[in-house]
């Protein structure tokens, strides 16, 4: 189904968004990431993320010029090339952050948990609305991972 977008004929196909320049269909998905992971797209001389426009086009109700930090689009998977729509969600600011991959500076191979070398146990912890809330203390990684991920599922309501 093509549809029009500030302007500009979009079909989505085969998990990819196309958009028409004059008489041909071009692959959006085909362009190269900029430095930070992402595609951007030139429309009327403004560029727009990829992934916002996959959004945008289908649900046609939301409003692609919001940039408030209430009105982000999300990567389920953490992979900003696979802009799938069944990978995309709106989501605010703060449980984009929560949404990523493990920080370099952690000891521990799972997200939200650090190991404390005071206590000589895994601690869990996560980021609230930009305020770290401590989950625990564990035995193993495994406790402390699946302490995060409980709250992190009730915190995305999952």
């Amino acid at each position: 189904m093509i549809k029009n977008i500030f302007g500009v004929d979009f079909k989505y196909e085969e998990d990819k968004m196309y958009r028409k320049l004059k008489t041909k269909w071009v692959c959006c998905n085909d362009k190269k990431p900029e430095k930070n992971g992402y595609i951007r797209i030139t429309i009327n001389k403004k560029m727009y993320y990829l992934h916002r426009l996959i959004y945008k086009y289908h649900n046609e109700n939301w409003d692609i010029t919001d940039s408030s930090n209430n009105n982000l689009i999300d990567h389920i998977n953490i992979n900003p090339l696979d802009n799938r729509i069944e990978n995309l969600r709106v989501v605010n600011h703060s449980q984009n952050q929560r949404n990523r991959n493990k920080q370099d500076n952690c000891s521990s191979k799972f997200i939200g948990v650090c190991w404390n070398k005071t206590s000589k146990k895994w601690q869990a912890q996560i980021s609230i609305n930009g305020k770290e809330k401590y989950l625990g203390s564990y035995d193993t990684e495994e406790e402390a991972s699946e302490a995060y991920k409980k709250k992190y599922n009730e915190i995305m309501d999952i």
